[in-house]
């Protein structure tokens, strides 16, 4: 009796690690004037984002794993730049990944940083990041730009937002 109960309770540990009722990103994007570029954190849920990886095509990458794929940064750079946009005053921003954190919460962590882009007065955000996967997806996103602090809440339904930055 005492296996079954032990058994049982290991099996619904695993259903709740990989099954969850909320799809989310939070992206964080700041412009620093002395680089003039752009400073973006993305945080998925790893599993998750293991998920789109692979529906993209890439290979299972073990991200955060001994065995991790050596081109795995190449993918996520890859998958990052067809699925979130910048537009700035009229001009696409490219974005290098600078690195990625994995935690054992099973959070991953992007790093990445746009080309240089002089004082930006009107900037527009396109996230689909997931949106093909999960369909109750919701991107957050967090814009700052100077004292300006803006947030847009992404999905399916709506995948942009345009601001103006008041100087």
């Amino acid at each position: 009796m005492f296996k079954k109960i032990l058994f049982l309770v290991f099996t619904v540990s695993l259903l709740s690690f990989a099954m969850h009722k909320y799809y989310v990103s939070i992206t964080e994007a700041e412009y620093n004037s002395k680089s003039k570029t752009f400073e973006i954190s993305i945080k998925f849920i790893g599993h998750d984002l293991e998920k789109a990886l692979l529906n993209a095509g890439a290979p299972n990458l073990y991200l955060g794993t001994p065995k991790e794929v050596e081109k795995a940064n190449y993918y996520l750079e890859l998958y990052i730049n067809q699925r979130f946009h910048m537009i700035a005053d009229s001009e696409s921003l490219n974005y290098k990944l600078i690195g990625k954190e994995i935690n054992n919460d099973d959070f991953i962590y992007c790093f990445l940083e746009s080309n240089k882009i002089d004082s930006p007065k009107k900037i527009t955000i396109k996230n689909t990041l997931l949106t093909e996967v999960f369909n109750e997806q919701a991107n957050t996103v967090y814009l700052k730009v100077g004292n300006q602090k803006i947030n847009y809440s992404l999905n399916k339904g709506k995948v942009s937002e345009t601001h103006t930055i008041v100087k």
